[in-house]
């Protein structure tokens, strides 16, 4: 027999009337969110999807548009949010954009046939076509990890501009002034804002502290392996050498690392390493690397709570921008040089 709205009310000891407003986007206490969840668990339960669109004219799905799923980083934000849309008795339709405007277009207009209740696009460039796409068919839409500039659209993104300035201010403490970047800086022109926000954080840090900034430090790579690769070893190969290097994403780090594995460099003795996003590699490598760890829960609620509040039609805060703070977590890939070699 299959499980009821009142079975799980019953398991959290909440009203159904609580049960459905969870389930329908709304805000309820955290005490019974919890209840619910954990509930909706353990019974199993998957609503009747078909029953509630016919009587609230929606269709219980929304549309994921993203990179790749190839990216661990957008994969754990991907897995998280379907996860919990689940939880809210929602559907997703998975679209990969693969860093191209047609193909996300492409994914939009698709989504739209679908009828979709809402549209989650994570990290596009040229993302301003898919937001007219959507507007036109009155489909609210979140963008997540990059700000859309000159479209009025809620974003939920990590706060990367502090999140490098923390980085690189700490290997300034460190003792080091020959700080190399390696940013994402070469996508820029196709209006990659994330990448400036993260060099900005780093300019910030120098400047704050007096120190000059070497152009000769500036690698710039486009969020790749290979440009990774390519810019750490065009670092080590300058006359005057980095005591340090701070790499704007994941990607890049996996490129960076290769490099200096292959170049035979000693972290942190010859060669103090610093990346953004603090993912399983960052623990699995010897020594940890000191990294900026994205919020993945909180941007994800953050991204779920605002389209189904857009669903719902309130568009009170709109655009809403939410900036999640980062976390700088410490590990062994930075030499203390502060007090001499």
């Amino acid at each position: 027999m299959a499980v009821t709205i009142n079975d799980v009310a019953r398991e959290a000891n909440v009203a159904a009337s609580t049960i459905s407003k969870y389930m329908n986007g709304g805000s309820v206490r955290k005490k019974n969110k919890e209840a619910i969840e954990k509930a909706i668990r353990k019974l199993g339960y998957l609503p009747n999807t078909a029953a509630r669109g016919l009587r609230s004219s929606r269709t219980y799905t929304i549309g994921l548009v993203t990179d790749t799923l190839e990216n661990q980083y957008f994969a754990k934000i991907t897995g998280q949010i379907e996860r919990s849309l689940k939880e809210r008795g929602y559907s997703v339709f998975f679209c990969c954009h693969r860093n191209s405007p047609e193909k996300a277009q492409k994914a939009f207009e698709t989504l739209v046939g679908k009828q979709v209740d809402g549209i989650l696009l994570i990290s596009i460039v040229g993302a301003e076509a898919c937001i007219r796409i959507a507007k036109e068919a009155k489909i609210p839409i979140v963008s997540l990890d990059r700000e859309v500039r000159g479209e009025d659209v809620d974003y939920v993104m990590s706060n990367s501009a502090s999140g490098v300035y923390e980085a690189t201010e700490y290997l300034i403490q460190k003792g080091h002034e020959r700080i190399g970047i390696i940013t994402g800086r070469s996508l820029t022109n196709a209006g990659l804002i994330v990448a400036e926000e993260r060099f900005r954080g780093y300019i910030r840090a120098m400047e704050d502290y007096n120190l000059a900034i070497d152009g000769e430090l500036i690698a710039e790579g486009d969020f790749s392996f290979d440009s990774g690769y390519r810019c750490m070893m065009e670092l080590w190969n300058k006359k005057s050498r980095p005591t340090a290097v701070f790499v704007c994403n994941y990607n890049m780090c996996l490129g960076a690392i290769t490099a200096i594995h292959n170049l035979k460099i000693k972290i942190p003795d010859e060669l103090s390493f610093a990346t953004f996003d603090d993912l399983e590699f960052s623990v699995m490598t010897q020594p940890g690397l000191t990294s900026v760890r994205q919020k993945v829960d909180e941007i994800s609620k953050g991204a779920i709570d605002l389209i189904l509040k857009r669903i719902d039609g309130d568009y009170s805060d709109c655009p809403k921008k939410l900036k999640v703070k980062t976390v700088f977590k410490e590990r062994g890939s930075v030499k203390d040089i502060s007090k001499g070699e």
